[in-house]
């Protein structure tokens, strides 16, 4: 039995979000894991937990639910649900997965739902050294350029992001997905835990066979380094 979709209401109409819910109660394979009235509340919720789907109101003043795209990293899937037809266009132009309009039918949402659960999952886009992305975590929604970029440094499900001129990041994102998207050259995994950005690489201390340390054009204390990743970063800095 494969997981519920960890779901996110956003709508400015609290009788919306309540209709919406009773909705979604026929639907086992969602799990409402939050609610939010505005843009800067939902980037909230998205960022302090893993959400799949979102279903998006687009009149939400004083702007529209196509504000908060940006603001998503990963993006989950987005299913906009609106009184107004007018902006379909652009919802699938922004890769929607559906569109529904209110008030809505408990047959088009079942289908909307079983659509997502069977679609089959996207590789992100690779990213390309002039990229700038949209970096969140507890306190802080940041965009950044990828070029201020330093490490990455896996934990779990979860990454450091270490940046130039600022404190580390802890993003919802594993080490995996990060590799496969970053660009290369540019971007070395020295090993199955740590990605180094090799323009910010400040200085290699070697403290024994077994141990460098790494330090980096960024804050914070060096990186320790085992012998292998030492020497795959040593390789590719030509050094």
């Amino acid at each position: 039995m494969t997981a519920p979709l960890r779901t996110l209401l956003v709508d400015d109409e609290r009788l919306a979000r309540r209709a919406l819910r009773s909705l979604l109660a026929a639907h086992p394979e969602v799990a409402i894991v939050g609610e939010a009235a505005t843009v800067a509340e939902a980037a909230a919720v998205a960022a302090g937990q893993p959400v799949d789907l979102i279903f998006l109101d687009v009149q939400m003043p004083p702007g529209t639910g196509f504000d908060l795209l940006p603001l998503l990293s990963p993006p989950p899937a987005i299913i906009f649900v609106t009184a107004h037809d007018s902006h379909a266009v652009r919802a699938f132009e922004v890769s929607a997965a559906d569109y529904l309009l209110k008030p809505l039918s408990p047959a088009r949402l079942a289908a909307a739902i079983q659509r997502i659960r069977h679609r089959a999952p996207t590789a992100p886009a690779p990213l390309r050294p002039d990229d700038t992305l949209v970096l969140r975590d507890r306190q802080r929604v940041r965009r950044v350029a990828l070029a201020e970029i330093a490490a990455i440094e896996a934990d779990g499900h979860y990454a450091r992001v270490y940046l130039a001129d600022e404190p580390p990041m802890f993003v919802q994102r594993g080490i995996a997905s990060w590799a496969a998207q970053l660009p290369a050259p540019g971007f070395l995994r020295v090993d199955r835990s740590l990605i180094v950005n090799l323009a910010r690489v400040r200085s290699l201390n070697l403290q024994s066979r077994s141990l460098t340390e790494l330090s980096l054009m960024a804050g914070g204390n060096p990186l320790r380094l085992g012998r292998v990743a030492s020497a795959r970063l040593r390789a590719a800095l030509a050094v």
